[in-house]
């Protein structure tokens, strides 16, 4: 952990110094001058004691911002503005309208103030473009803590985000940061909530951006809300359904990219599509399967279509009028489950005969191709201490993603391991998931006053 390492430390240190000679020496050389009427005249030495008293306050307030990383990442922040605030008590009464039994297991200790929090971030084509995302700060003062990132599920609609829709994932957050003291972000994704732009679903690039630039909003919020807490150097972060593929690829991002300025103690990537290239995940594409999210491949294909342009439109792989569904309902205005009462419950059907011909006659087809660059398992290794969780029954993720990423990195060397939650389908396991994130997080998250 770094602690008054940076290089404004320095002379803030000196200042104190120069401050603390001030206020005690000083004084006894202004009486003595005074009575002996030499050297310089008395004004100037009340303004160096001045000074000095000032110096050290200045000393003192300027160090809730000693290890902040923003100064490697680059000060991300925008604005912000106050979201919600939560007494342990007021989460536990309020969880527990929902589950009755919230109160024997959950155990809040901390109130916690939650901001939305708006902050710069870079799309696919690498533009600069405006992201929101929630911070929950715990009420503690003088305290150094790690950051949580927590990764949301599949969203269509803008306002389905957990920030806006108050949703389970809502909470998730507020329980972590009542619970351990820990700072956790939420970031909406990019397309996603107040954010510029369209959601790319998937799109490992926007994903891992989104999470990490947020990163460099943290401390600048707790210096601008007067917060007496600063975000140390360590990162855990987890996620479920897309929000597992999220995790991972923000993983990567740190790991490659800032692993000399972040320590991630722990990443949870869960129940989530991972490999597309060599899980069973496109047999729905290929066969007349059965699958209760069709347009999660709708919007998979909006995606790809969107960011790389596969094909010359649309009809080139959907059949009508799905192909003209698929070009519109996904601008973020339509409700998940609008969207999927578009498409066939067997979303074979609405493909086009030659596209499926193509997925099943030739792997490197260009549509496999391109499917290739949201796999995030592939060119890098995991450094940190990485758990999939899944459960073995899920229909919507299924569970040879979490296999293949698993024997992928742990063949390559990679510090992973594999949790089988059971045969639990995808949204049963989802709070099984998150109860064995908490177990496993909970011991490594540490704050530590200064």
């Amino acid at each position: 952990m770094m602690v008054i390492a940076s290089a404004i430390q320095i002379p803030c240190f000196n200042g104190m110094v120069y401050g603390i000679y001030c206020v005690l020496y000083l004084p006894i050389f202004y009486f003595n001058f005074i009575s002996a009427k030499k050297r310089l005249n008395s004004m100037k030495w009340l303004v160096c004691i001045i000074i000095g008293v000032f110096g050290i306050i200045a000393c003192k307030e300027n160090n809730i911002n000693t290890s902040a990383p923003d100064a490697y990442l680059g000060n991300t922040y925008i604005s912000h503005r106050y979201k919600d605030r939560l007494s342990a008590v007021q989460l536990i009464d309020r969880l527990s309208a929902v589950y009755p039994n919230a109160d024997s297991l959950i155990r809040a200790q901390y109130d916690v103030t939650v901001y939305r929090i708006f902050y710069k971030t870079h799309n696919f084509q690498n533009q600069e473009i405006s992201a929101s995302g929630l911070v929950y700060i715990p009420e503690i003062r003088h305290y150094f803590a790690p950051v949580v990132c927590f990764q949301h599920g599949t969203c269509i609609q803008k306002q389905e985000v957990p920030s806006i829709a108050a949703n389970l994932s809502y909470y998730v957050p507020f329980i972590i940061a009542s619970e351990t003291g820990a700072i956790v972000c939420a970031a909406d994704y990019i397309g996603l909530g107040f954010s510029d732009g369209k959601h790319h679903f998937y799109e490992p690039n926007e994903e891992a951006n989104a999470v990490v630039d947020m990163l460099g909003s943290v401390q600048p919020l707790l210096n601008k809300t007067y917060q007496k807490i600063t975000f140390d150097d360590s990162v855990l972060l987890f996620g479920y359904s897309q929000g597992g593929h999220a995790t991972l690829a923000a993983q990567r991002l740190l790991e490659t990219k800032y692993d000399a300025h972040f320590h991630i103690q722990a990443s949870a990537p869960m129940a989530s599509w991972f490999s597309f290239e060599n899980s069973s995940q496109l047999n729905v594409l290929k066969a007349a399967l059965p699958f209760d999210f069709p347009s999660a491949y709708a919007y998979l294909i909006n995606s790809i279509q969107s960011t790389q342009s596969v094909f010359s439109s649309y009809n080139e792989m959907l059949q009508s009028p799905y192909d003209s569904l698929c070009s519109v309902l996904f601008d973020g205005t339509k409700s998940t489950g609008y969207v999927n009462s578009k498409f066939p419950a067997t979303f074979h059907a609405a493909l086009q005969t030659s596209f499926v011909n193509e997925l099943n006659s030739n792997p490197d087809n260009n549509f496999i191709t391109a499917l290739k660059k949201y796999d995030i398992i592939n060119d890098w290794i995991p450094k940190s201490s990485t758990r999939f969780y899944h459960s073995q029954g899920d229909e919507i993720a299924f569970y040879d993603n979490s296999e293949i990423a698993y024997n992928t990195f742990k063949n390559k060397g990679g510090n992973v391991h594999l949790i089988n939650l059971g045969n639990y389908n995808h949204f049963e396991a989802n709070i099984i998931a998150i109860d064995s994130v908490r177990n496993w997080f909970y011991p490594l998250i540490k704050i530590k006053p200064y």
